[in-house]
């Protein structure tokens, strides 16, 4: 096939477009159901470097659900993806690095993965991040992220997908979005279940509330030794 380059391509090619996702559904449930394990998913900036605060954030976080029993998942990419990916291999879990292929500049060259696939489709990615996950965690980001958020967000709203937590970390970015959905949306009576849809999100500070946010979920205890 071709480069893609218009989005008449998938349609004029229907039996490739079919026939690609289909293998790529195929191997990312092959993927997770190799990891016999509880299963976080983080997201966030890819812009993200390490040394600074949201990265080494990060790292810890998914080094300490790492000790707690969680397997680590991530978009494979730089940034808060990168971060997260370094935790688990850091406490010794499954490590998987969901990768897109058509955005560039996402090419890592540790060897941070235990599992590594590259989608072509964006949204057979984000159906295999989330699928198995018992939360989802998210970092600042830019329009991805949001993107991301909002998508799950409307997937467990509408109970096309099961809950799981959403947890938003670092308040002080979050707040000014959240307080726009309690003026608007939530005020004008645009959302289907005021109290519902707000139980969805959790905004939390520090790694170790990550944690205990998720007590009871697998086997985890809210101790915090290294």
């Amino acid at each position: 096939m071709s480069p893609f380059h218009k989005n008449t391509q998938y349609f004029r090619e229907k039996e490739w477009t079919v026939e690609k996702a289909k293998k790529e559904i195929e191997d990312g449930l092959a993927i997770l159901n190799q990891v016999n394990q509880p299963m976080v998913t983080f997201f966030g900036s890819h812009r993200v470097k390490p040394g600074s605060t949201d990265y080494e954030h990060a790292q810890r976080t998914a080094f300490l659900l790492g000790k707690k029993g969680f397997a680590i998942m991530s978009g494979g990419g730089p940034g808060i993806m990168h971060a997260a990916n370094k935790g688990a291999t850091e406490a010794d879990v499954p490590s998987i690095g969901l990768q897109a292929e058509l955005l560039k500049g996402e090419e890592i060259k540790d060897r941070i993965f235990t599992h590594h696939y590259s989608f072509h489709f964006i949204f057979v990615r984000r159906f295999i991040m989330s699928i198995k996950s018992d939360a989802l965690i998210f970092y600042p980001g830019g329009y991805g992220t949001l993107n991301e958020l909002f998508e799950y967000l409307t997937l467990m709203q509408t109970g096309i997908v099961d809950r799981v937590p959403i947890i938003c970390v670092n308040k002080l970015y979050w707040q000014g979005l959240f307080q726009w959905l309690k003026e608007y949306p939530l005020q004008q009576d645009l959302l289907k279940n005021k109290k519902k849809d707000f139980d969805l999100l959790q905004l939390v500070d520090t790694p170790e509330d990550v944690v205990r946010k998720l007590q009871g979920r697998s086997t985890i205890k809210t101790t915090f030794e290294e």
